[in-house]
């Protein structure tokens, strides 16, 4: 095995160096990592994805470099610029890959300007592309005659065990970025329904007030025209009478003028009698859309309901699994992350972790407050 590992190349590398430079730069770039976190936050934190102190990216970064650029170093200019696109290529695929997996997005540019998707940035592409030039130029000259200084049988036992506990790591904390990911789905879940609830609740009280008042007018519009109505047309038969009064000739007799006053009289009561029934229908109408409106509001009001037992639920389930959470140890699985990557973002809104009041990265767990505060007591006393 030891034989074909070094017998073995590719690109120009045997598979025994590109084992363990591999392992070398995974480690390198989790250092500087902390020490960036370090620098910026002022906090020392696990700042890698893995539970272990690795980074896998930085090991498959540096292997593409060296497999791509080898050939180019004599070159600072195509040396710097392929150390500012192949890197920030893989930080690109990196970052889509485990989005598309986890939903979540472990790192996140978009607040930096020429940005592309949040994953890289214009400005982090240009460091590479200076860590580039500094580690091909300086570093792995150094790091390639420390592995050469190894007896390889040596190296090949000292990276078998490296390797069975990086992938015993690698398979543990997938297992811990899936449950990670479903807590974030339950409690944004409950987040969004709860909002909707509320939402929905504030626009169905509206609604309601409008369609009452809508209700008013067009009580208070029928009854105005009935009532216009039945007026002009009782001064219609007015008219009408006082028309036939005047157009009486003074020969014609008076019965038959009086007889024409009460035909045209009793027109106008025919004329404001249908108005009235008009006005009735009319209300009716009225009547039996505030009926249909109030049937509406009723089914508003039960579907606003569900939503709200909806939400409870969902909301006591994302506090069961936050409550999983805060159990679990803080130097591997779930929370380790959490407090690795407090600035994560999650879902396709890219919800953070303050948004959906998961900020567990600074919290106790619920055992040790009561401690705490016992003893704080007891001091104060």
């Amino acid at each position: 095995m030891l034989n074909f590992l070094t017998t073995t190349t590719v690109c120009g590398f045997s598979l025994y160096h590109v084992l363990a430079f591999f392992l070398i730069y995974s480690c390198t770039g989790w250092c500087l990592e902390v020490i960036f976190a370090a620098a910026t936050t002022g906090q020392l934190v696990n700042r890698g994805f893995l539970n272990g102190p690795v980074c896998p990216i930085y090991g498959f970064g540096m292997i593409i470099v060296l497999f791509t650029l080898t050939p180019l170093q004599d070159s600072v200019l195509l040396l710097y610029i392929g150390g500012v696109i192949l890197p920030s290529a893989l930080e690109l695929v990196g970052g889509w890959a485990l989005y598309k997996l986890y939903h979540t997005r472990w790192w996140d540019y978009s607040d930096f300007p020429f940005n592309i998707g949040g994953y890289i940035c214009l400005e982090f592409s240009l460091l590479w592309g200076v860590g580039t030039l500094v580690v091909m130029r300086i570093v792995h000259p150094v790091v390639a005659g420390l592995v050469d200084m190894v007896p390889p049988f040596v190296g090949f036992v000292v990276m078998c065990v490296l390797y069975a506990v990086y992938a015993a790591d690698v398979v543990v904390t997938a297992f811990a970025a899936s449950g990670l990911a479903k807590t974030l789905d339950a409690v944004e879940g409950a987040r969004q329904v709860g909002l909707g609830s509320r939402i929905q609740q504030r626009h169905g009280v509206h609604l309601a007030r409008m369609r009452c008042v809508q209700r008013r007018q067009i009580d208070r519009r029928i009854f105005q025209e009935g009532l216009v109505g039945a007026q002009a047309h009782a001064v219609k038969g007015h008219v009408g009478a006082a028309e036939a009064r005047e157009a009486a000739p003074e020969k014609r007799a008076l019965r038959e003028t009086l007889a024409a006053v009460r035909a045209k009289a009793e027109e106008a009561r025919e004329a404001a009698k249908r108005a009235s029934e008009i006005a009735k229908l009319n209300t009716a109408e009225a009547a039996k859309a505030a009926q249909l409106a109030a049937k509406g509001t009723m089914e508003r009001a039960a579907e606003l309901l569900r939503l709200e037992q909806l939400a409870e639920e969902l909301q006591a389930r994302s506090d069961e699994m936050q409550a999983q959470l805060l159990r679990t140890p803080r130097i591997v699985g779930p929370r380790r992350m959490l407090r690795a990557f407090p600035g994560l973002k999650h879902g396709v809104k890219k919800t953070t972790l303050k948004a959906l009041r998961l900020g567990l990265a600074r919290r106790e767990s619920p055992e040790e407050e009561p401690k705490k505060n016992g003893s704080d007591t007891r001091k104060d006393a």
